[in-house]
């Protein structure tokens, strides 16, 4: 693979050592979504697809799609990490076509929401895509707040965590992680951490489930 700048600009194994401090990072992110969620899995914002190998790994998981909407990444994809279990396809995650591949048990979205200028948009989307009972794990960076600029190029944004708790409390029921270095642990105050990560379970779900009907 030759070093131009779209690599470069990306997290990826088989261009980076493991000495690379992001991608152990990213890493570390994949691996925990694994641990925790099962089912047919949507890795959304996928990628360059190694995080969508990696969840395609855990035993829990029966398959998993990759969408991304860069047709690079998804070639890239395809190449490298496509797999009995993982597929790609090139998609935006705001578009109605994405119903056509149906709901999903669980979903991976890593590191996406930042890019996403109205990000309410984006969680409508995946409360969509998940099939009832599903879980969502969604992660990003911590920073200045939804209105203030920021340098990190091709984010809209980086929240502070009362505002991405204010984006989600409509939609889902959540629990808070934070990540600092490679570790993720249940969020807790003074932390310092520099990104958050929230495994949702839709409020319609709950809802049905305090009616006493099957979620």
């Amino acid at each position: 693979m030759g070093r131009d700048l779209w690599y470069r600009e990306r997290v990826e194994p088989l261009q980076h050592t493991l000495r690379h401090g992001t991608l152990r990072e990213h890493l570390a992110r994949y691996r925990f979504a694994a641990s925790l969620l099962q089912g047919r899995l949507l890795d959304a914002g996928c990628g360059t697809g190694y995080g969508s190998a990696i969840l395609a790994q855990a035993p829990a998981v029966s398959e998993v799609v990759g969408v991304d909407r860069d047709r690079r990444a998804v070639g890239h994809a395809r190449q490298y990490y496509s797999g009995s279990r993982v597929r790609f396809q090139m998609r935006d995650l705001l578009d109605p076509d994405m119903f056509a591949l149906g709901t999903f048990d669980a979903i991976a979205c890593l590191e996406v929401l930042e890019h996403i200028v109205l990000p309410e948009r984006l969680l409508e989307a995946l409360d969509l895509c998940l099939a009832p009972g599903g879980r969502l794990l969604i992660s990003t960076p911590l920073g200045r707040g939804l209105t203030a600029p920021t340098r990190q190029p091709g984010h809209a944004f980086q929240l502070r965590r009362v505002e991405l708790m204010a984006l989600l409390r409509p939609r889902f029921e959540f629990r808070l992680y934070g990540q600092k270095g490679e570790g993720i642990e249940s969020w807790r105050p003074g932390g310092r951490y520099f990104l958050v990560l929230a495994l949702c379970r839709s409020r319609s779900d709950v809802r049905s489930a305090r009616r006493g009907r099957p979620a």
